[in-house]
């Protein structure tokens, strides 16, 4: 099951221009079309076409198509690439999807609109199928795009700060089976925190002492709320979530001490794609 859409241009459009086009742009791989992948934020999707070898390698349409039963920010993401490829090459737009834009002119409203329509049909189709015991992965909608803002813009971010702080990616894992949002902290560096659930403390120079050997790696997990007292709180700062700011260039002997002071985590932890994290609001509306 998925979103698709069909471009006709009005006149043939050499391969070459369009492999141009796309490996000009962030996050696309060429082979057969452009297949597009965020690492970031986990968002993928593909542009298809067709060359005529009799032609000059002349395409003559184009399609697009991003799978369904997925988070709703798939398409947030992919509704700019689309608005960017039709503004640059202009073609006549197919949009089959109920609620779509039809056979007309390209509208970012009617792309969300058709998409939001399909993935709700697809969330229905599949778990409505499923039986009760059956668990999927799910966040509110609101937080879901507060992880996909995030980490959508973390280049962005990193650069305005440079070296001086860093700036990590929110991952999604299953901790003793429940989804958690988690980001890694390493050694109490200077680190731009947002309001997730967990942190994960990676101590090296941190770690304890092995007898008799040198220190052993290994991770921490900790709540944001136990480290309100050695961490600047958490505040608005015009990112898609609060945030932690550090102030300090390196880690003082209070953030330390409370490091070296943690227990090693015996969860169990494994990662989760965002692909698989559904819309909690549309679960609840369809799950059996």
């Amino acid at each position: 099951m998925s979103y698709d859409l069909f471009f006709d241009f009005p006149s043939t459009v050499q391969a070459a221009e369009l492999e141009r086009y796309f490996s000009n742009r962030p996050n696309y791989q060429l082979a057969s079309g452009a297949f597009y992948q965020n690492q970031a934020t986990g968002v993928y999707f593909q542009f298809a076409w067709s060359a005529d070898p009799h032609r000059n390698q002349a395409v003559s349409k184009v399609s697009f198509n991003m799978n369904y039963f997925r988070p709703h920010v798939f398409g947030l993401e992919a509704e700019p690439e689309v608005r960017s490829f039709v503004s640059r090459f202009m073609p006549q737009v197919q949009d089959p999807q109920k609620d779509g834009m039809g056979n007309g002119p390209y509208s970012t409203k009617g792309f969300l609109a058709g998409w939001n329509t399909g993935n709700e049909y697809a969330y229905a189709a599949i778990l409505q199928m499923q039986t009760p015991s059956h668990k999927f992965f799910s966040l509110p909608a609101i937080e879901l795009e507060k992880v996909w803002r995030w980490n959508a813009s973390i280049a962005t971010t990193q650069a305005t700060y440079g070296e001086s702080l860093f700036v990590p990616r929110i991952m999604t894992l299953s901790v003793n089976g429940e989804l958690r949002t988690v980001v890694v902290w390493g050694d109490g560096i200077p680190e731009l925190i947002p309001e997730v659930d967990l942190l994960l403390v990676v101590r090296d120079e941190l770690a304890p002492e092995s007898p008799g050997g040198p220190r052993q790696k290994d991770r921490c997990l900790i709540t944001q709320e136990s480290v309100d007292a050695i961490l600047a709180p958490l505040t608005e700062g015009g990112y898609a979530m609060r945030v932690r700011k550090p102030r300090y260039n390196a880690a003082p002997q209070a953030v330390r001490t409370f490091i070296q002071s943690l227990a090693p985590t015996s969860a169990h932890i494994t990662g989760v794609a965002m692909e698989a994290i559904l819309d909690a609001e549309l679960v609840r509306k369809f799950a059996k």
